[in-house]
């Protein structure tokens, strides 16, 4: 009777491990000291393709082990399942391969713990874990570490390259000139948006924006290439801004700068005829670009509009138009780049719309504290593209520069 208690007690506690073993994740083998299968659970067959009933009393190595993943054979003195038969040691590996049955590999890690019996060996349990979608995953972790690594070391490149030539803008006396630059929130996401600011001998202020289409280190160094030839050619003559930009397009085709672009080419000068205290001129010439923007110490804007004319890289033979503004004192001009205005879920009306009623109430905010404010008002904080801002504000020419436009900074020969 005791014995029949025993026994059924036993059967009972084997009965409760088989359903646990049946519904286990991993792969559970029970090999006898031969390395045959004695036991093999429901997750072992399908993981391996093989059904349960046909690899009983097999060869579990030769079965699934025997070959490598480059088709060399696998000795199994070499194989943890069998060291652990041969040394009654649990023995373990991430970088084993079963082989389904239908030919395809499958990446495991197992764990090998022998049976021991009166000091003898007589089997081995093997647990076992499919490693495909981890290692897919960390293939997938590795590759995306790799791209970004690339964007990375990408957009260093750019923004150093960027700044190298962003330089600061000089400080006429009776022009207050501040610049921002704001590279894209992803670091993917660099391209070719640039300004400058510069003046001719004769004193006129040269102001350019401008953006080569791309987000990429080939844009910003398109960038650079147009930046040094517009500065180039506009530093010297007193040529309409539109004759400027067309010898620019006919070099740039020369020398294999090949980037479409759009830009403003601005020039801010006095006519001749106008007493010192009369307004200025603005003279520009567009290029495809956002038109410029007038702002009133009222806080009342004016788009300065005009029909755009081709952006560059198309056709350097394209007729280019000039146009003009007067430009009272107190007022600020605003030169930005499509980053700062464009939006995915709104069209150019609205985000022009957007700045000018941001503007609003900035006509007599100091310059550099209406730029800091106006990127704050209306710059996404994952802004998907660069943006470049130029604001100059004007200042009557018989009377010192104000303290709020910060010291004069002339290059040394206007000094």
């Amino acid at each position: 009777m005791r014995l029949q208690a025993v026994e059924s007690r036993l059967s009972r506690t084997v009965a409760r491990y088989e359903r646990v073993l049946a519904n286990v994740a991993d792969g559970i083998y029970g090999l006898d000291a031969d390395g045959r299968v004695e036991f093999v659970n429901p997750a072992a067959a399908r993981m391996t393709g093989h059904p349960a009933d046909e690899q009983l009393g097999l060869d579990q190595h030769e079965l699934l082990h025997a070959v490598r993943p480059d088709g060399s054979p696998y000795p199994k003195a070499e194989c943890p399942v069998w060291r652990a038969l041969r040394t009654g040691r649990t023995m373990a590996s991430d970088d084993e391969v079963f082989w389904r049955a239908d030919g395809t590999p499958v990446p495991v890690e197992l764990i090998a713990v022998p049976t021991v019996e009166d000091g003898a060996v007589t089997g081995v349990v093997v647990s076992f874990r499919d490693l495909t979608d981890r290692l897919a995953a960390q293939r997938q972790a590795a590759e995306l570490q790799r791209l970004a690594e690339a964007a990375a070391a990408q957009r260093a490149l750019s923004d150093r390259l960027q700044q190298a030539l962003l330089t600061p803008p000089p400080e006429p006396d009776h022009l207050h000139i501040a610049v921002r630059y704001r590279p894209a929130a992803h670091e993917a996401q660099v391209g070719g948006d640039w300004y400058d600011a510069f003046l001719q001998p004769d004193g006129a202020t040269m102001l350019v924006i401008g953006d080569v289409v791309g987000h990429d280190s080939t844009a910003a160094a398109a960038m650079g290439q147009l930046r040094g030839l517009l500065r180039a050619l506009a530093y010297d003559n007193d040529e309409p801004p539109s004759a400027t930009l067309t010898r620019a397009e006919h070099a740039a085709r020369g020398l294999a700068v090949s980037n479409l672009a759009t830009v403003v080419l601005a020039r801010i000068e006095r006519r001749p005829d106008v007493p010192v205290a009369g307004p200025r001129v603005l003279r520009w010439s567009n290029a495809g670009h956002l038109p410029p923007v007038l702002l009133a110490p009222d806080g009342t804007t004016t788009l300065l509009e005009t029909r755009p004319d081709l952006m560059l890289g198309v056709d350097p033979d394209a007729p280019r138009t000039d146009h003009t503004a007067e430009l009272d004192d107190g007022a600020t001009l605003l030169l930005v780049t499509d980053g700062l205005v464009e939006r995915r879920d709104a069209d150019l009306d609205e985000g022009l719309a957007t700045l000018r009623e941001a503007l609003r109430d900035l006509g007599r905010v100091p310059l550099e504290e209406l730029c800091d404010t106006l990127l704050a008002r209306v710059l996404p904080a994952d802004g998907a593209d660069d943006v470049a801002l130029v604001a100059v504000r004007v200042y009557p020419e018989d009377r010192p520069r104000p303290p709020e436009a910060g010291p004069n900074r002339l290059p040394p020969g206007l000094a």
